[in-house]
């Protein structure tokens, strides 16, 4: 039980450094005078991205708490964060999808 704890909060961990290390980027470049606040725009590809990856994610925790292995309380937890998981990645698929529409030359 404490492995997948310690794995969710290094995931929380690294996450958090990658965005502290962006903003740090951010606020070099404005220091310098080259940022340019237009050209920052979100490509719709990472929200496929993480879309995918938090919906096969999702899949994984769900096809775990499958397993025989696992104690009862164990498997309404994956199947929950599973669920919720498969939910997060597909919404971000809509707003791929959704994304991607809006970016088509008229």
């Amino acid at each position: 039980m404490t492995d997948w704890v310690l794995i969710i909060i290094a995931a929380i961990a690294c996450y958090a450094f990658v965005a502290y290390l962006e903003h740090r980027k951010k606020l070099d470049l404005i220091d310098r005078g080259l940022w340019k606040p237009e050209e920052k725009q979100e490509r719709p590809e990472k929200k496929l991205i993480t879309g995918l990856l938090f919906f096969l994610l999702g899949l994984a925790l769900l096809m775990g708490s499958y397993l025989p292995d696992i104690e009862p309380d164990l498997v309404s937890g994956l199947k929950i964060s599973g669920l919720l998981t498969i939910a997060a990645g597909m919404a971000l698929l809509i707003a791929y999808a959704i994304g991607k529409k809006d970016l088509t030359p008229v």
